[in-house]
């Protein structure tokens, strides 16, 4: 009997691990290399601010892939961030960012994000799994300053995080900061969004950095890699929680920076680092 209970309870386990069929609703280009994902889940799909869940790639996909690139992959599932808020179910966005082969390796393109760039469309149906993570608990019910930095689609969770406060006042009396940090003007994703929630929110401060602007860019903001503006930015010791997401170069940089101002590793949160000798 309680073998069988066992069983039973596993394969709902599984069950509930399965993705479910969201619609897509629009597919936005954010930047060139960039699109912004918005699908419709059913009505009993939860997740929270700052969470990720995975994208599944279709099977009849996965074996034109293998068939043209000579891979062995079998089922295909890929972690994005949701970059909006849990308010705005049933509907959720994600922003994805077209994965191109490493320079100088002979490897394909990423499996996941190319099929989100070049063969989805709206009124497709594509698999989304189980909502996972707890970045929206860093810091809850703290009052030291909060300070977010990215590169990249590295923002995406603290788009969704920053939506969340913003409606629920959630961190009201709170400093939040969020340092973004882009090559170029045109890889700066969401920026009129980022300021006008600067410009609404005294508590918020938005610092864009751009590491190699182009002359046409007429950048008057901050330059340099953004673990070098935020090494600028906060002057002497720093009292923070710290969120980090990007680049797993970027992450390490930064970490390095926060822990010379002596932040301790239990106010700092990022995802693993592996960077490549």
């Amino acid at each position: 009997m309680i073998r069988l209970f066992l069983c039973a309870l596993l394969a709902i386990v599984a069950l509930a691990q399965e993705p479910v069929a969201a619609r897509v609703e629009a597919i936005e280009s954010l930047t060139p290399n960039v699109k912004r994902l918005r699908v419709r889940l059913p009505k009993s799909y939860k997740f929270e601010a700052g969470q990720f869940a995975l994208l599944s790639v279709p099977a009849p996909f996965v074996e034109a892939w293998n068939a043209k690139y000579k891979t062995t992959l079998a089922s295909v599932r890929r972690p994005y961030s949701f970059a909006s808020s849990p308010k705005r179910l049933p509907v959720a966005e994600f922003i994805i960012q077209l994965a191109a082969p490493p320079t100088g390796r002979d490897v394909p393109p990423g499996i996941a994000s190319t099929f989100v760039h070049n063969e989805l469309k709206p009124g497709d149906t594509v698999g989304i799994g189980k909502a996972m993570g707890d970045m929206n608990k860093a810091g809850t019910g703290g009052t030291r300053p909060l300070v977010m930095v990215a590169s990249g689609t590295g923002v995406a969770p603290f788009v969704g995080l920053l939506e969340h406060w913003f409606r629920t006042k959630q961190h009201k009396g709170r400093k939040i900061y969020l340092f973004f940090g882009a090559r170029q003007r045109r890889d700066l994703m969401l920026d009129e969004q980022f300021r006008r929630w600067a410009a609404k929110h005294k508590n918020f401060t938005y610092v864009p950095a751009l590491s190699d602007p182009a002359p046409d860019d007429k950048w008057t903001g901050a330059t340099g890699f953004v673990n070098v503006v935020l090494d600028k930015h906060f002057t002497g010791t720093l009292d923070a929680d710290i969120l980090i997401a990007g680049s797993p170069r970027m992450m390490q940089e930064t970490v390095k920076v926060v822990k010379a101002k002596g932040v301790p590793d239990t106010q700092v949160r990022h995802d693993p680092i592996k960077v490549a000798p």
